[in-house]
């Protein structure tokens, strides 16, 4: 890796981090208020890390996602069914972990990351990080 991809690689994990880090989307499912709250996303290596609760009526489900950006096949902005803006990742790999408290691991597929409001710059840093990730990994 060349000095000027790695300050790009610190550039852009920075600028998620501090954009993305601490948001909290409320929205309704099935009429009852509902939340998703995202707490400090982190960056080790290329494997993108953060705890995130999701709040439905009075249930809330806690564990962290670890995503292994290299694996990710495709990086998109969708507007989910509840209403608000998200970028997905998906994988065809064991690319994607939701780690919860108790210790279970479970591998997915897709994964989220909730949005205040439409952000293609995000998008954009995501797709530029996958890419430095890829080429750091061959």
């Amino acid at each position: 890796m060349t000095i000027v991809q790695a300050q790009s690689k610190e550039v852009l994990q920075k600028h998620i981090a501090n954009t993305l880090s601490y948001q909290h989307i409320k929205y309704k499912t099935a009429g009852k208020e509902s939340q998703r709250s995202i707490y400090q996303i982190e960056f080790k290596d290329c494997t993108m890390s953060y705890p995130i609760f999701i709040k439905k009526g009075n249930k809330t489900e806690r564990f962290t996602v670890r995503i292994l950006l290299s694996g990710i096949q495709d990086i998109v902005m969708t507007k989910t069914k509840e209403g608000f803006y998200a970028i997905t990742f998906t994988t065809d790999r064991k690319s994607i972990i939701k780690e919860y408290q108790e210790g279970t691991l479970i591998h997915e597929k897709n994964q989220i990351i909730p949005l205040k409001k439409y952000d293609t710059k995000a998008l954009e840093y995501f797709k530029k990080l996958r890419d430095i990730c890829i080429k750091k990994s061959t």
